[in-house]
């Protein structure tokens, strides 16, 4: 069982999370801290942390940011780990929460739903497809109780999308001017609060003649307890570091299809000048030829070692643009795929993947990766094994 030391632990979130363990044998929360009155609840809650006992395995903070500096004193004078499910943290207590984080585990996210971060993802990969002729408004609701302004989850998702533009863009909080034309590179971010919604964030893409809209919608605060659960969970096999909620859609997304496509050729040139590569490359565009898999590096006398994969009906006529240049070929292989997001936030999906093959006594031709996948060029006699064993060592 897991033991829980609960900041926050006299409010909203902190009695969703109290109700959500009632039934709950895997946690159990063995003390409280509350800088208010709290006598109501079956475990002990303190003031602040310089007044608790140790035995907790965690500390689960809903509270607010104000709390951090007493949570991470005594995470790291006890070696306790966090889970900060908290907002409006300042740059200089972001630092703080880096730092700590070289001596105990700590996870971090201004939202704990895993819908969330994936609709941070998704707008990450809008903004790739769209680029720059699409306008980023942000609009995120709330309840009237909330504190800060715009919400942590609004600026994540900003900074998300900025991250593809190379942060180029600026964040403007509402628009108070009365004469003043949207500005191109900015992200503008708006802020509703009223009533008793739980949260909803509205991410637009606005370009000439339609829009795109990305929505979350979370019903019930029962979501960010199961996402603290889980971040929990994940950070019992760690000792230090930083993560957050893409460390947890890593590991449990990091490979969601593979595929595989026969009939598949590689050409592979160990010296060629670079002129001579792009010279192919014209020939190859001239004859219609589809590429893939094309890999490069440099020789230790400034030629390039280059291959690249293409279907077997091509290869002669892509043998024939080569020429004299000097070029070796493996012909009749297959081309097989492993894909998913969150590829891009796990570590070791290469190795899984090499390793796997190398068990099943696949030779690997050719291999190219990029974020969120990796293709190797295997025979075929070990396809059919190999895209099986992928298949069944990621679940899919």
């Amino acid at each position: 069982m897991i033991k829980i030391a609960l900041s926050g632990a006299g409010g909203r979130m902190g009695r969703t999370v109290y109700k959500s363990l009632t039934l709950n044998n895997q946690f159990e929360i063995v003390f409280g801290v509350d800088p208010y009155p709290t006598e109501d609840l079956p475990f002990p809650v303190y003031q602040s942390f310089d007044h608790c006992p140790l035995g907790a395995d965690v500390i689960l903070d809903f509270s607010s940011a104000s709390a951090l500096d007493g949570i991470l004193d005594y995470a790291v004078k006890t070696g306790t780990k966090c889970v900060l499910a908290t907002t409006g943290y300042t740059d200089e207590q972001l630092k703080r929460i880096r730092y700590a984080s070289k001596q105990v585990a700590v996870f971090h996210s201004a939202n704990m739903s895993l819908g969330i971060n994936l609709l941070a993802n998704l707008s990450k990969e809008a903004m790739k497809f769209l680029g720059d002729n699409y306008d980023v408004e942000i609009v995120e609701t709330h309840h009237n109780k909330k504190l800060d302004s715009p919400s942590g989850t609004a600026l994540t998702l900003a900074n998300a999308i900025n991250s593809v533009r190379e942060n180029e863009l600026t964040h403007r909080y509402g628009r108070h001017e009365s004469a003043k034309r949207r500005e191109k590179n900015e992200i503008g971010i708006h802020a509703i609060r009223g009533g008793t919604v739980v949260g909803k964030h509205d991410v637009m893409f606005l370009g000439a003649g339609e829009q795109v809209k990305l929505s979350h919608e979370a019903e019930s605060k029962e979501v960010f307890v199961r996402g603290a659960l889980r971040a929990i969970s994940f950070l019992t096999t760690k000792q230090t570091g930083l993560y957050d909620m893409n460390s947890i859609l890593g590991s449990y997304y990091a490979v969601t299809s593979v595929t595989s496509e026969k009939d598949v050729s590689v050409l592979y040139f160990p010296t060629i000048k670079a002129e001579d590569f792009i010279a192919i490359l014209r020939g190859i565009k001239d004859q219609d030829i589809n590429l893939d898999m094309i890999s490069q590096s440099v020789n230790l006398d400034g030629t390039l070692a280059v291959s690249f994969s293409l279907s077997d009906n091509d290869l002669a006529r892509a043998e024939a643009i080569a020429g004299d240049i000097h070029h070796t070929s493996v012909v009749g292989k297959a081309k097989l795929t492993a894909e998913g997001a969150g590829m891009e936030h796990t570590s070791g999906v290469a190795l899984d993947v090499l390793s796997i093959l190398k068990g099943l006594g696949a030779v690997v031709h050719a291999i190219t990766t990029s974020e969120t996948k990796i293709s190797c060029c295997v025979d075929m006699d070990k396809l059919s094994q190999a895209e099986n064993a992928l298949r069944q060592y990621y679940k899919i």
